[in-house]
């Protein structure tokens, strides 16, 4: 796996490929997937870290995706990111409903990330 960070984003890509409720994860790496956003009035693009879709209860035929930032410090930009995608992204995407469902996680701690996805088992939506 690429990873942008030495061990965190390594971290986690080992607890997705130990958790059986992980149907498939991607690093978000040359795919073309970006969350536009806007600071201070100018526009730009933020590709989340990872992709995972999980089985949270309703099949394999319907798994929640769900996107992850692995989050080091705290930045004006990586607020403005991750707000963007929890708030704005993710409620639209769902509303529109021909794209599955989405729900987004910033992850501080890899170590705890287990823990973290376990609060996106077996929910209907989320929002979060």
């Amino acid at each position: 796996m690429v990873a942008d960070t030495d061990s965190w984003e390594q971290k986690l890509a080992q607890v997705l490929e130990d958790d059986p409720q992980v149907i498939r994860y991607v690093k978000n790496h040359n795919l073309g997937f970006i969350i536009p956003y806007t600071l201070n009035g100018e526009e730009h693009q933020y590709t989340p870290d990872f992709i995972a879709c999980l089985d949270d209860g309703h099949g394999l035929e319907d798994p929640l995706q769900l996107i992850i930032e692995v989050t080091g410090e705290k930045k004006k930009d990586k607020a403005a990111k991750v707000g963007t995608a929890r708030t704005l992204w993710v409620p639209a995407v769902n509303h529109h409903g021909g794209f599955g469902r989405w729900a987004f996680v910033e992850i501080d701690d890899p170590w705890d990330a287990q823990n973290l996805l376990s609060h996106y088992y077996g929910v209907s939506s989320s929002t979060r």
